[in-house]
């Protein structure tokens, strides 16, 4: 008999294909994947969907946040290097998050274009928040595919505005999702880590996690934050083979920035994309550019997690057009 799952209100296949052949979740999974893609799903151990000759053939990366945004351009960025892909993401508008956030439709969207690469990809809706959901899809994972390489901690939330009139429940939401959601990641992932003697994990921090900003006061509090997280997870986890780096990208074209509700703080005169972008020539670059695309920042966490990257930790890694040459440290 099928069953609900508790944290979706989805339909899931039985126990006897769901941990073999379909850990999948999300709205009509059960009919969307159909018999060939179930069949494609239990090859995954095998390894006989891997891409041959590629840098992570085989390997396993769970991405949170990975509907849309970095998160996805990441998911791809490791797909093409022939990496299965977990793909881990709220999936639906939260209360204290003043914008759209990613919805269950954006998740299937993404399984379709990470698997044009012709990997493996799972998706499953979850909040950062709950440890017990995570561990479970870290189970389900090491279960389908029997190792978890690479863990880009992505999920993430901003707010905007002068720091007197945020809400409590602003304030605890962007911290409970960007810093605890962050630690709970690493709380879940870092025992098949250990056990397994490898892995490596990249956290996305920001430009703001390497100063202050009059527009982001708690965003910026909380990106700060897991850069210390990812200092310490490298200090405790090198001794059994597993990385963890920080990336700090400055403006990146992500509907995090891309919503009414950023565009019309930070540029009132204009509240679209092009005025953000004019906002931004008075930033002085070194580098002439706007914004960031989000395969820019894929390309870097795919360093991070490739064999070039494994010798690679405790490192905060700026992806700013230059705006780092500026800082003292």
């Amino acid at each position: 008999m099928k069953s609900k799952n508790k944290h979706t209100n989805i339909e899931q296949v039985p126990e006897s294909l769901s941990r073999r052949n379909a850990i999948i979740t999300g709205a009509g999974a059960v009919a969307a994947i159909g018999a060939a893609s179930l069949s494609s799903q239990t090859n995954a151990k095998e390894g006989s969907n891997t891409k041959k000759g590629h840098n992570m053939e085989g390997a396993t990366s769970l991405i949170t946040g990975g509907a849309r945004g970095i998160g996805l351009a990441s998911a791809i960025a490791l797909a093409k290097e022939g990496s299965n892909i977990v793909l881990y993401d709220v999936a639906e508008d939260l209360p204290g998050v003043n914008y759209p956030l990613a919805k269950e439709s954006d998740l299937y969207d993404a399984k379709k274009k990470v698997e044009e690469h012709g990997v493996n990809c799972l998706v499953h809706k979850g909040d950062v928040r709950d440890r017990n959901r995570l561990s479970q899809v870290v189970s389900q994972t090491v279960e389908q595919f029997g190792s978890l390489d690479h863990v880009v901690v992505n999920a993430g939330v901003t707010q905007i505005g002068m720091i007197e009139y945020f809400t409590d429940e602003e304030v605890q939401t962007v911290i409970d999702i960007n810093v605890t959601g962050a630690v709970r990641t690493i709380q879940s992932v870092v025992p098949i880590m250990r056990e397994q003697q490898s892995g490596g994990i990249t956290i996305i921090s920001s430009l703001l996690g390497r100063q202050g900003d009059e527009w982001f006061p708690i965003y910026s509090s909380t990106k700060w934050a897991v850069i210390g997280l990812a200092k310490s997870t490298a200090l405790i986890m090198g001794q059994h083979n597993v990385t963890c780096n920080a990336i700090c990208p400055t403006v990146v074209k992500t509907d995090l920035m891309n919503n009414n509700y950023v565009l019309g703080s930070m540029s009132p005169q204009d509240p679209t994309w092009k005025g953000l972008e004019g906002l931004m020539t008075q930033w002085r670059n070194p580098l002439p550019m706007g914004a960031y695309e989000p395969a820019d920042i894929g390309e870097v966490v795919w360093y991070f997690a490739s064999k070039q990257g494994q010798k690679i930790t405790g490192e905060v890694f700026g992806v700013t057009a230059g705006l780092f040459a500026r800082n003292t440290a």
